[in-house]
């Protein structure tokens, strides 16, 4: 019997992993999910998803708070914000105008000073259930894994990265 995936119904059941996969891409490690992507044996998704949690709980662990002044675009010219301030674990210096389109993911464009940075805010981490539930399902089905990859490389919805 063949089982049809609902990508909305695995967006929800895991959610935090998905988080954890887009944060990889946003930086541009996206090794994680073209190994997904490219895995034929359930062994080498597991593999992969543990080394990217392991890799996004270390950034995680340091996390730093800047302000500065968030820099939103209306009709494609910029419009700096009121002083905020943001947690975030990586972060990426770029000139004015030069925004990695993978940076939408999982940052925040803030100038600090007189600065354009992007500040990647740090993942959610899926709990050892969402874990656990993930690989017994790609156990039965290959294919979740693989939609779990490429809901990874797509924007969060309208209300913020708290939509995986």
């Amino acid at each position: 019997m063949s089982v049809i995936l609902e990508a909305r119904s695995v967006k929800g059941r895991f959610r935090a992993l998905i988080d954890t996969l887009r944060y990889h891409v946003a930086r541009g490690r996206f090794s994680y999910v073209d190994r997904i992507m490219a895995a034929m044996d359930p062994s080498v998704v597991e593999e992969t998803v543990r080394e990217a949690v392991r890799a996004a709980l270390s950034a995680a662990s340091s996390p730093r708070i800047v302000k500065g002044n968030p820099i939103k675009f209306k009709d494609g010219e910029p419009e700096v914000g009121k002083e905020v301030e943001v947690t975030y674990v990586e972060e990426e210096t770029i000139r004015k105008g030069q925004i990695p389109t993978r940076a939408w993911l999982h940052g925040r464009l803030l100038q600090v000073g007189g600065e354009w940075k992007i500040l990647y805010t740090p993942p959610r981490l899926p709990s050892d259930g969402e874990l656990a539930e993930f690989f017994d399902e790609v156990r039965k089905n290959i294919g979740v894994a693989k939609l779990v990859a490429s809901l990874a490389m797509t924007k969060p919805e309208a209300e913020g990265r708290e939509e995986a």
